[in-house]
């Protein structure tokens, strides 16, 4: 009897012990996954929930000039850092108390109004340009709960120097909406990353002392090179600026193709891209290839060139123009009231005569001349690489046919072209008639400047006989000699060059843009300049004196 109940304990007394086992080892078990594998995740959602980070850098790639100068991550600057869930609320809205709302006023020099503006923007870190700081106030951000004071590198300049061609980003998610930011945004996204870290107490306040800088590096980090000039860039907006130029401007290498500057205006804010989205206005448009325009006379470039080509005229040959030509009972005027008289077919294109053009591109016949245009670059995207560049419009089918040879000979009607389009034409002519496609990217470079990654460019190709081209460029020097792009002379080196006014419509309102488009020097061309003024008038009047004075101060700088 005894026995069997001894052995009947023994059984339970190993199944209690079984079960205690079992249950350690679960309890242990799930302790070490919860510290080993769970750890870190719960850790960090600790820390999250304790720390705030701040960025000091954009942590994007660098955008470099093609001299390693950068075009952006330059400025650096104090900002007033405000921690908005830390402020007091009431419910959605942010309501800051009377010695807060002062303090930020001290600082920022910001209205009530103004202050109350920024806090509703969606991000729970809301940063203020400081405009006024001393040590006291200092102190006082210092003591005060959700506030703090960093060093920052911006994304851009405040300058805002080559702001249509880098674009800007989304702030929210750091990622390219347009120009070069957006083309090259799966290179310029990946780089390291610099932040200041901020630790809170229980009653979020900022901790004395807990700052700490950090930096994650990332060995992929990428930045591009472009073509860009930065100093030929700067001369481009300074004169643009100076006379409050409405339009684009393009200078490139005729050697080689690169894109040395390129500017817009109006220009824009970067950092208040939501007044430019509501307005009714052109600033975040860059005209130099987002807009096509009528080129007006800068065409008859294509038509001296297909005249040549086809034989149909010399230099020398004597026309009459009286003011006006009838073509298939369409009756277009010359610009000169009363016409030029007898002149030379050079002079003609020295006087930018309508009615003699008209003559010449009825000899010529639109068909040769619109395959000029599409030879010399007029009809295709040029293909820069920045998604908003537009191709040109050219007259298809009937609207090739019968007297739109008129407009076609001077430019006019259906035919409309970039001013990076026209860029690349002057460049053709300028090189004796060899094609370098024009491009604005170089190359990628690692994080120690060196290239590990060339942006491939187009062979060079013969697009005209350098005879004919010569002949024409013989045209363009006699236009800034002794015809309407006098306004370009006096340049050591000279010039030669072609204007344009152009005819168009916008709204219902009859304007005409001015153009001049030109290289220099004339013998052994470096630089292939296009500037468009939007209702300029004339292109001898406004664009060639813009042209001269960018050449002047390239020179001189």
């Amino acid at each position: 009897m005894y026995i069997k109940l001894d052995k009947l304990m023994m059984k339970r007394l190993y199944t209690l012990f079984y079960l205690f086992i079992f249950i350690y080892i679960s309890i242990t078990g799930k302790l070490a996954y919860i510290q080993i594998y769970k750890g870190r995740e719960y850790y960090n959602r600790t820390v999250r929930q304790s720390e705030i980070k701040v960025d000091l850098t954009s942590n994007r790639g660098i955008i470099y000039d093609r001299n390693g100068i950068p075009l952006t991550d330059v400025d650096k600057e104090k900002v007033l850092v405000v921690l908005k869930n830390r402020l007091i609320s009431n419910n959605e809205k942010v309501i800051l108390d009377t010695q807060t709302l002062n303090l930020i006023k001290s600082i920022t020099k910001m209205s009530e109004a103004q202050i109350y503006t920024n806090l509703q923007k969606s991000s729970d870190i809301i940063e203020f340009k400081i405009n006024n700081l001393d040590d006291d106030l200092e102190r006082q951000i210092k003591n005060k709960r959700g506030m703090l004071i960093v060093e920052k590198t911006f994304r851009y300049s405040k300058d805002n120097i080559l702001s249509h061609v880098i674009g800007y980003i989304n702030e929210y998610d750091n990622v390219g909406v347009s120009g070069i930011e957006k083309a090259k945004d799966n290179y310029l996204k990946y780089n390291e990353r610099q932040y200041v870290e901020v630790f809170l107490d229980a009653h979020s306040n900022v901790i004395p002392g807990s700052f700490r800088e950090n930096r994650e590096d990332n060995k992929n980090a990428k930045h591009i090179k472009t073509t860009i000039d930065y100093n030929i860039q700067r001369v481009v907006e300074e004169v643009m600026d100076k006379n409050r130029i409405n339009g684009a401007v393009v200078v490139s290498n005729v050697k080689t193709g690169e894109i040395l500057a390129m500017a817009s205006r109006p220009n824009f804010d970067v950092y208040k891209i939501g007044d430019y989205v509501k307005s009714s206005g052109d600033e975040l448009l860059n005209k130099a290839i987002q807009c096509t325009y009528p080129p007006g006379s800068v065409f008859k470039t294509i038509v001296a060139l297909a005249a040549f080509e086809e034989g149909v005229v010399k230099e020398d040959e004597i026309f009459n123009c009286q003011g006006d030509i009838q073509v298939d009972g369409l009756t277009v005027r010359c610009w000169k009231e009363g016409g030029h008289g007898e002149q030379t077919f050079a002079e003609a294109f020295y006087n930018s005569c309508n009615t003699t053009f008209i003559e010449i591109g009825k000899r010529v016949g639109s068909e040769k001349i619109l395959e000029m245009a599409k030879r010399m670059g007029l009809y295709e995207k040029v293909g820069i690489g920045l998604s908003e560049e537009k191709a040109g419009i050219m007259p298809k089918g009937d609207k090739a046919k019968g007297n739109a040879i008129t407009n076609i000979s001077i430019g006019q009607g259906d035919i409309e072209v970039t001013p990076l389009q026209v860029n690349q034409m002057t460049q053709i002519i300028a090189n004796n008639g060899v094609y370098k496609r024009l491009y604005l990217f170089d190359s990628v470079l690692n994080q120690r400047m060196n290239e590990i990654e060339k942006f491939n460019k187009d062979k060079e190709k013969v697009i005209i006989s350098p005879f004919i081209v010569n002949r024409v460029r013989d045209l363009m020097e006699g236009v800034v000699i002794q015809g309407t792009g006098r306004t370009a002379q006096g340049l050591e080196g000279e010039s030669a060059g072609k204007t344009g006014s152009a005819e168009s419509y916008i709204r219902g309102k009859k304007i005409v843009h001015g153009w001049f488009t030109g290289y220099h020097p004339f013998i052994d061309p470096k630089y292939a300049i296009t500037v468009f003024v939007y209702d300029g008038k004339s292109g001898g009047g406004a664009a060639a004196p813009i042209f001269k004075e960018i050449i002047e101060n390239i020179n001189n700088n």
